[in-house]
């Protein structure tokens, strides 16, 4: 966006428009303009269409730069204050050493050792100072962490196992489903087969059905043109079967009555004798019947 632009569309409006534009977009260009001649100085400004849609996103790209410059002046403030706090803190050191006849240049080759393990521990922990206080305070935090993450660490793995364990039953399950749908499959296959070639069997005894069908119509009607007399045709002789049988049963049934009546005596006195005679051989028969039953419960006894 180039610096003239904004002016020149400033003046444009001014001088051609009657209705000139709100304040707020005014400023708005105004203050991206001074924002992209601060940022390119002396340097080629790229050009831009200038509208409000435009306006509003260099604006909003200018509000997050200076906040961003913000938070980077104070991250810098506090940088130097905290350089200005470590070198007091030198310096006071500096200041004991002198006091003590010690120097860090001059102490022995274990004390420096020590010194030097001292000043990485307390990097390390990132405490504000060498006191012992500082120390374990960082040591015991720097525990309490660790021992968070090895329970944190367990949490994980316990979740991590449960995860494995649903992700294999989900994969028999799914492997089973497929197995089933093969077979499903297959067997739809061979249903498949076999319902056509039910089918086509179906369509072949229908047509030869109807085929017959036409054929025994047009042999009736040529048996109806040479004067075949009804009697002699199947349905007929069929149902003359059936009436010959069943006047079979009837007659073999009359002819059963026929040989009770012809058992009968011939006179009242001579069916007497008969019926004395009946009574005398039941008689022997009941007697007879008794002998053997006593018999054989003497043989069980």
């Amino acid at each position: 966006m180039a610096a003239a632009a904004p002016a020149e569309a400033g003046t444009e409006a001014e001088a051609g428009d009657p209705n000139p534009p709100d304040p707020e977009p005014v400023a708005k260009l105004i203050q991206v303009s001074s924002w992209l001649k601060k940022i390119y100085g002396d340097h080629f400004i790229p050009s831009d269409e200038v509208n409000e849609r435009t306006v509003d996103i260099f604006y909003d790209l200018m509000e997050c730069c200076e906040a961003k410059e913000r938070d980077v002046s104070l991250l810098i403030e506090d940088m130097k204050h905290q350089e200005a706090v470590h070198e007091a803190a030198t310096k006071e050191m500096q200041e004991i050493f002198e006091d003590l006849g010690l120097s860090p240049t001059n102490l022995s080759r274990k004390a420096s050792r020590d010194l030097s393990s001292l000043a990485k521990s307390a990097v390390i922990l990132q405490t504000k100072d060498t006191s012992l206080t500082s120390l374990f305070c960082a040591i015991n935090n720097m525990t309490s962490d660790q021992f968070e993450t090895v329970q944190k660490t367990r949490e994980m793995q316990q979740k991590l196992d449960d995860t494995k364990k649903k992700l294999t039953s989900a994969l028999m399950l799914s492997k089973q489903s497929l197995e089933h749908i093969e077979n499903t499959e297959e067997r739809q296959a061979k249903e498949r087969v076999e319902v056509e070639r039910q089918l086509k069997t179906m369509t072949y005894l229908t047509d030869k059905g109807l085929e017959l069908k036409i054929r025994i119509t047009d042999a009736q009607r040529e048996l109806a043109v040479r004067g075949l007399d009804a009697s002699l045709t199947h349905t007929a002789l069929v149902q003359f079967s059936e009436e010959l049988v069943s006047l079979e049963k009837k007659v073999a049934s009359l002819k059963k009555e026929q040989k009770i009546y012809l058992e009968l005596p011939f006179s009242i006195p001579l069916a007497k004798v008969v019926v004395e005679a009946a009574k005398l051989e039941l008689k022997a028969l009941e007697d007879k019947l008794s002998k053997e039953l006593d018999s054989v419960a003497f043989e069980l006894m």
